[in-house]
């Protein structure tokens, strides 16, 4: 620098400091959308964990809600709700008695009238057959014909079903 005038030095370090003041808005935009990135994922997360937090206003207890089931195994067909076996009808004469088990949901969704949500958790080997007559019962009353039939849980689930108390894995 030693050719340059003052001048030309004082302009050049007034430049320097010039560009050392500016923001460099590429690196927070880039920060910015990280963050949002992370944010939508995290509360994406939140709702698939299905924590329900009470609102302030909330003061009586509301109702657990049911999460009701039909289990599916090869030796009966049991009626949960939350995990609770609530009845099982037992295998019947070399099949299922579909009867039974559709006075067994017409009874439950008089007790439960608002309910119309359900989930069919089957065995592995359970045959298609067995499956569709068992959506069939849990779906609309067999005993009401014409015009009259009545549905009961229309919005079915399917799963597998956990494993039986005292199988062996």
């Amino acid at each position: 620098m030693q050719g340059i005038s003052r001048e030309t030095r004082r302009a050049l370090r007034r430049v320097r400091r010039k560009r050392s003041t500016e923001l460099n808005l590429v690196s927070m935009i880039d920060i910015l959308t990280v963050l949002m990135f992370f944010l939508l994922v995290n509360s994406i997360g939140v709702s698939i964990l299905g924590i329900n937090l009470p609102n302030e206003d909330t003061t009586a207890a509301e109702p657990p809600p049911h999460n009701l089931a039909v289990l599916i195994r090869s030796t009966d067909l049991a009626l949960t709700d939350n995990g609770f076996i609530i009845k099982s009808i037992p295998l019947f004469g070399g099949g299922f008695d579909y009867k039974a088990l559709a006075a067994l949901m017409k009874e439950t969704k008089q007790r439960l009238p608002t309910e119309s949500k359900i989930t069919l958790l089957s065995e592995p080997g359970v045959s298609y057959e067995v499956l569709v007559s068992v959506m069939d019962a849990v779906r609309v009353d067999l005993t009401a014909t014409g015009p009259n039939t009545v549905e009961l849980f229309p919005l079915i689930s399917l799963g597998d079903a956990p494993a039986a108390a005292g199988a062996t894995p």
